[in-house]
C-alpha cells in the first residue's frame, strides 16, 4: 500500500477557551462559536474524500467530529489516546495562573515544538513525550486495522503541537493551533514514513449567538 492521508484538524471552540483557561483532560462542550468553526470545516473537508473520522473521546472533539461526519455522510471513530494532554495540576487553571503556579519558563517550554522540550510536564501531568508515543501509537494503528487511505482527525490543540514536534525539523516556529485550524500529512504503511503534507488553514466561520 502507499501514502495514506490524514486531516487534522482541532476541536471548536469552548467557554474554557474562550476564558483561556487549561482543560486538559477535563470534558468541556464546545460552544456555539465552535459549532460554526465546524460547519465551516466542511467545505474545505468535503472534496477531500474523507472515508471516515477519528476523534479523541473528549466531548468538544466527539461534538465536533459528529457534526463533521454527518454532513460528509461518514462515521466516527472513537480512541482515547487521542485526548488532550493529562495537564496534571495545571487542569482548569488560566494562562496567567498557571504561569505564577509553575514559572514562565516551563510555559515556553511546554508550548514549544522542539524535541528537547518533549519531555516537560506540569506537576502530576503527561509529558509531551508521553502523548507524542500515544498519539502517533493510535494513528499508526488505524491504518493497520483498518482499510481507509483518507482520514479525517478530530482532536487537540496540544496534540496536534506534539504530532508537528515529531514531523517538523528541529527549529521550526511554533505552530499555530487555534480552533477548528486544519493540516494535512501522510503516512507510508510500509515504510513508515511521516510527512506534512500542508501547513496550518486557518477555517474562516461565521460566529452565531
Amino acid at each position: 500500500m502507499g501514502w495514506k492521508r490524514l486531516y487534522l484538524f482541532r476541536h471548536g471552540e469552548t467557554d474554557w477557551n474562550r476564558e483561556g483557561r487549561f482543560q486538559g483532560h477535563i470534558d468541556v462542550p464546545i460552544n456555539a462559536t465552535g459549532r460554526a468553526q465546524a460547519r465551516a470545516l466542511v467545505p474545505r473537508l468535503r472534496p477531500l474524500g474523507l472515508e471516515v473520522v477519528l476523534s479523541s473521546d473528549l466531548l468538544r472533539a466527539q461534538e465536533t467530529a459528529g457534526i463533521v461526519a454527518a454532513e460528509l455522510g461518514v462515521r466516527v471513530l472513537s480512541d482515547p489516546r487521542l485526548r488532550e494532554a493529562h495537564l496534571g495540576e495545571a487542569q482548569g487553571l488560566t494562562r496567567e495562573e498557571i504561569g505564577a503556579r509553575f514559572g514562565e519558563e516551563v510555559v515556553k517550554r511546554w508550548r514549544s515544538i522542539d524535541v528537547s522540550d518533549a519531555d516537560v510536564s506540569y506537576r502530576g501531568g503527561e509529558t509531551g513525550r508521553q502523548v507524542m508515543d500515544r498519539v502517533f501509537e493510535a494513528l499508526e494503528a488505524v491504518f493497520e486495522a483498518q482499510p481507509f487511505a483518507t482520514i479525517g482527525v478530530c482532536t487537540h490543540g496540544g496534540v496536534i503541537r506534539r504530532i508537528m514536534q515529531r514531523l517538523l525539523p528541529q527549529g521550526s516556529e511554533p505552530v499555530p493551533i487555534p480552533n477548528g485550524v486544519l493540516y494535512q500529512v501522510r503516512y507510508h504503511r510500509t515504510s513508515r514514513d511521516w510527512r506534512v503534507e500542508e501547513a496550518a488553514t486557518t477555517i474562516k466561520y461565521e460566529e452565531k449567538r
